[in-house]
């Protein structure tokens, strides 16, 4: 029997400022988001980050948290209605971890085999389109050494990235065509990454170029809605840094009223479940600095959380692999 291991970033326990220090230690000590030692990234991120940013971090999250029954991080809440509605749909035994925090990988592989005496293979499906040793990388070797640790009785295949896969156009491209009617551009925004790490994958190849699979996906997006690319933009958010990625979302979003542009859409295509990145940077806080700066609408595109195109879509992708 097989079964389907959904796994993303991460997120906090609560909004509460320890268990968000927490978090945010156990991301930044990780190399291979930090591109710098182990030992370095550890005791800046548990002495000096995460003590200097958690309560910010905090109220930020406060902000987005999912309010039903229980709270719960909005990225947990989809993720978790994105497995049940998966597994019930393809009735195939599904489950989620997360790189950092809970639940986590070994914990999902436990469940997975306690519910499935007869499991012979998990499909590991990251939920990040579009390669980065950030995300990854570092799920694919988080992933490799829990399983390493002790036997089990299945074998594992990764899900590939995405980026370009009909299945995934196609899901992206149906859900946002209701938000841009009237729209002066689309911005797409994407997470930024350090621009060592970038050229580093560049020079292996279009399978590790973050940036050329980006594009791509963009461009194809345009294509399948008959969207002149022209009318487009492309902006970068969570830098820690000048030589990041950019332009940068949060700086140059207010300018674009003053070029004219006073009714935008946003989608952001490197996130297929929200997160604080998404409900929080750019569904607030960009949307905050456009209006103020003389916009009149400003669309933010959710992410898709677990609409049915996108477990449609996971299932092929899944199945297309195969």
């Amino acid at each position: 029997m097989r079964g389907i291991l959904l796994i993303n970033a991460g997120t906090p326990a609560s909004t509460a400022t320890g268990d968000v220090r927490e978090f945010i230690a156990a991301v930044l000590s990780d190399p291979l988001l930090t591109g710098k030692s182990e030992w370095w990234s550890k005791f800046f991120a548990k002495n000096i980050t995460a003590p200097g940013t958690g309560r910010r971090i905090s109220e930020r999250y406060e902000r987005i948290w999912h309010k039903g029954e229980p709270a719960t991080s909005p990225l947990i809440f989809h993720m978790r209605e994105l497995a049940r509605k998966l597994e019930k749909q393809k009735e195939t035994p599904v489950e989620i971890a997360m790189r950092y925090g809970k639940p986590d990988i070994a914990s999902a592989f436990r469940e997975l085999e306690r519910r499935c005496p007869l499991l012979h293979e998990v499909i590991v499906f990251p939920l990040f389109p579009h390669y980065a040793q950030s995300t990854t990388q570092t799920v694919k070797d988080m992933v490799g050494n829990v399983f390493c640790r002790r036997p089990h009785s299945f074998r594992l295949k990764f899900a590939e990235p995405y980026y370009s896969h009909p299945a995934f156009i196609r899901a992206l491209s149906l859900h946002a065509k209701p938000f841009l009617d009237g729209m002066d551009r689309l911005v797409f925004s994407y997470h930024s990454l350090p621009l060592a790490q970038v050229e580093a994958g560049w020079k292996k190849g279009k399978e590790y170029d973050y940036v050329y699979q980006l594009k791509e996906t963009n461009r194809l997006f345009c294509e399948k809605l008959e969207i002149d690319p022209h009318d487009t933009l492309l902006f970068y958010s969570s830098q820690r840094g000048r030589k990041w990625l950019n332009p940068f979302l949060n700086a140059e979003i207010g300018d674009l009223p003053g070029l004219g542009w006073k009714n935008v859409a946003v989608i952001t295509p490197g996130f297929p479940v929200d997160n604080l990145e998404t409900l929080y940077d750019v569904d607030i806080e960009a949307r905050r600095l456009f209006m103020e700066a003389g916009g009149e609408k400003f669309a933010f595109i959710p992410a898709l959380n677990s609409s049915d195109l996108w477990v449609e879509a996971i299932w092929k992708i899944i199945e297309m692999s195969r």
